[in-house]
């Protein structure tokens, strides 16, 4: 199998390219914080507990997550003791004496996993897995506040994390204050009719534009129907008639008599 592959099967096994919550990583990372920290009286396992809630995004998962996870530890520890401490005594006796007996790398996981114990016992410490699941529960509250504090940020158009005040006319009218305006309703009111009269005064004004073009539209129409009527008749009696106010009626009286000369 080629390096592509294993990364993508470590990608889809892990979950890596998740963007924000993932309960499998949010349960990879309480094990192995759990694992590194759990010799940390509460610091310890509160920071493996809180990492995981904040990784699933809830606190029912925080909760359900942080435990499985604690719990998969503890038995893991403790099916090791049994094989390397019991070369020790131990569960006859305490732990940590069991772990003083040994040597060399066995004598270093034996120091390791006596810090599970209570001190002075052959028993497990569960206190720590209470502490991880509390934290797990809390990390889990306070990433599904973050979400709601982000959401109501954008909806109110905060800017840079604070809030934006609402303008001083809209708290005055959410309390029922009476405005320059006498309200807001009232504003909105004389503002559509501001615009319907703007609407009629425009109206107005481009109909009386338009009857001037309208009218110099009409003149040249008439005059044409006349030179077209004159030129295809042949009569200039009419023409004469019509002279007045056609100025092409004389042009073409001009011609008619030069070709009666030829």
């Amino acid at each position: 199998m080629d390096k592509a592959a294993l990364r993508r099967s470590a990608v889809k096994f892990l979950d890596i390219d998740n963007d924000v919550y993932s309960t499998r990583m949010a349960a990879a990372f309480c094990f192995g914080i759990s694992a590194l920290l759990w010799w940390i009286p509460v610091l310890g396992p509160a920071v493996a507990g809180y990492v995981c809630g904040r990784k699933t995004g809830s606190m029912v998962k925080g909760t359900v997550c942080s435990l499985l996870s604690g719990a998969a530890l503890i038995l893991i520890v403790w099916g090791m003791s049994a094989a390397i401490l019991g070369h020790g005594g131990y569960p006859g006796i305490p732990a940590n004496e069991a772990a003083a007996s040994q040597t060399g790398i066995v004598g270093a996981a034996a120091s390791y996993l006596q810090t599970f114990f209570t001190e002075g016992t052959s028993d497990l410490n569960l206190m720590n897995l209470g502490v991880v699941t509390v934290f797990g529960a809390v990390g889990g509250i306070l990433s599904r506040q973050m979400r709601k504090e982000t959401a109501y940020l954008i909806s109110a158009g905060a800017t840079e994390g604070s809030f934006r005040p609402a303008a001083r006319s809209m708290r005055l009218y959410e309390s029922n204050k009476s405005l320059g305006f006498e309200s807001f309703n009232d504003c909105m009111e004389m503002q559509h009719m501001a615009t319907n009269e703007n609407k009629d005064t425009k109206a107005d004004r481009s109909d009386s534009k338009k009857e001037p073009a309208k009218m110099q539209s009409m003149k040249p129409a008439a005059t044409t129907v006349q030179t077209v009527t004159t030129t295809v008749s042949g009569n200039t009696q009419m023409a004469q008639k019509t002279g007045s106010e056609n100025p092409f009626v004389d042009i073409l009286e001009r011609t008619d008599r030069g070709q009666e000369r030829k």
